[in-house]
């Protein structure tokens, strides 16, 4: 048993080597994507919190950009460093609850095999150091309530808990999924009695305070978006449904969805048997897929992407009933099983190669219009070309002139494609972070210089009052020998407004 965990540990730390030396290679050879650009663009002014989401992303951002400068790299080094971290808190909570390394390495593989955390450990996004707060907040419960105590460690919890709400609002889910916990397992009921737990939720409270001072400072624009704007509409749906049961199948990978579906209804049972390990695991998985699920079907503002954090513990609980099978049958591997986990590995495998061929050389049968690796190309040209025309202006005419677009995405990466360098105004009927920072009307008699691609392709004048409109150029983005997207640069004379 010793030399086998050894062995294991060691294919731990290859594998988190391998998934991270592999991201460190290719992450500064691509352009930012879409969110990765306004989340860039927030750090450039840091503040408590933002319209979209906490401010967590925005100062990691900010902090290593300012350690190594305004690149791809360097936005997304934070995100490879916490997927370092994902590792370790994977194989500690797979070691304190199981002490078996199997468990671990077969935790670790799928993890970075799952193309929703796989291929999401590319970009830097708000889930990410939420999702690293989540699972370290499950690994210090468990052995809190495992030992039943020290008492102290609530407080820990309260700050995790705080970190992680400071990288998504999904994070406030740990407090539910706890209480569930607490009340299912008879001894962990005297909690309840005791002020720790409480003194944890005005940790967490305080830790989270900026957001609320942001948001009370800006009539709450980031709780009406979330909890009424988005919500407009709603109602559950069989397009809904639909596009939940697809978003899983797609960003999961349906074999793996399969066995982590089997492994919250296996663990669930042993939970109810009194396990704890699964009690733990399933309470920090069950609740939150269910919540999601529900939201997913009833909004058709969801994205796929929201249930995963459910999927954290429930790859763990898939990994460990594996290993478990195992054991009931002996040292040799039952014949359905190897073929369960070889079949899903190699299947992940597929797409995980496919992914990142496909990210530099188009192989994928994907309409460019719903490419969104697309995203990442034709910025550096469009910089480069918005940064001459401006330069090319007479100089008194270059302190009156901004650069518009109609879309925070094509507002965003202008900005960093232009060293944040140029004023940029995101002038639309949408609100989005842009209008906590743009005045229109002090731009009234400016020029602009205005960014369209075939998304966004509404000529400026439909949108825009000015004196003159001129198309100065396209640029066209080709990759793998076709044009996938096309930019067009306009010039504008005496903004009067949105029309």
């Amino acid at each position: 048993m010793e030399g086998r965990n050894r062995f294991y540990t060691r294919l731990c730390l290859a594998t988190v080597a391998f998934f991270s030396l592999f991201r460190l290679s290719v992450m500064g050879r691509v352009g930012l994507g879409d969110s990765e650009s306004y989340y860039w663009a927030w750090s450039q002014r840091l503040d408590f919190s933002y319209y979209d989401h906490p401010p967590m992303v925005a100062w990691l951002i900010r902090i290593f950009t300012d350690l190594g400068g305004d690149t791809s790299f360097m936005v997304r080094l934070p995100s490879v460093l916490l997927f370092i971290v994902f590792g370790w808190l994977f194989y500690r909570i797979s070691m304190d609850m199981f002490d078996d390394a199997r468990v671990a390495f077969y935790s670790i593989l799928t993890f970075n095999l799952t193309p929703v955390f796989g291929i999401a450990a590319l970009q830097m996004v708000p889930d990410i150091p939420s999702a690293v707060c989540y699972l370290a907040y499950v690994l210090i419960l468990s052995r809190l309530l495992k030992n039943q105590g020290p008492g102290w460690l609530w407080y820990v919890l309260g700050v995790v808990l705080g970190v992680g709400a400071l990288g998504k609002y999904f994070a406030i889910l740990l407090v539910p999924s706890t209480l569930i916990l607490v009340a299912a397992v008879p001894e962990y009921r005297f909690w309840f009695k005791r002020p720790e737990p409480y003194i944890t939720g005005v940790v967490a409270l305080l830790i989270f305070s900026p957001v609320f001072i942001w948001n009370y400072m800006n009539d709450w624009p980031s709780f009406k978006f979330h909890l009424s704007d988005r919500l407009t509409g709603a109602g559950f749906s069989v397009r809904n449904m639909e596009k939940l049961v697809a978003g899983q199948i797609l960003y999961m990978n349906p074999l793996y969805l399969a066995g982590f579906l089997w492994a919250v209804v296996k663990g669930t049972g042993k939970a109810l048997g009194g396990d704890r390990r699964y009690a733990a695991l399933v309470s920090f998985s069950l609740p939150t897929l269910l919540f999601f699920y529900i939201v997913c079907a009833w909004t058709n503002e969801s994205e796929p992407h929201w249930p995963a954090f459910g999927y954290l513990t429930a790859t763990i609980m898939v990994c460990s009933l594996g290993i478990e099978g195992i054991g009931r049958q002996g040292t040799k591997i039952p014949a359905r099983l190897k073929a369960a986990f070889f079949t899903a590995t190699g299947l992940a495998g597929i797409v995980f190669i496919l992914f990142y061929v496909h990210l530099f050389h188009p192989i994928l049968p994907i309409k460019p219009k719903y490419d969104i690796v697309n995203e990442l190309y034709g910025w550096d040209k469009v910089g480069a070309n918005v940064e001459r025309i401006f330069n090319e202006r007479p100089i008194g005419e270059r302190s009156n002139t901004f650069l518009l677009a109609r879309h925070w995405a094509l507002c965003s990466q202008l900005m960093f494609s232009t060293g944040g360098r140029l004023p940029v105004a995101c002038i639309n009927k949408h609100q989005d972070q842009f209008d906590f920072w743009d005045d229109e009307k002090k731009l009234i008699g400016e020029d602009a210089i205005i960014i369209t691609d075939l998304r966004f392709d509404e000529p400026p004048e439909t949108l825009y009052r000015f004196d003159t409109v001129e198309k100065i150029m396209e640029i066209p983005v080709k990759r793998g020998g076709s044009v996938v997207r096309k930019f067009t640069i306009w010039t504008g004379e005496n903004f009067g407004g949105s029309k």
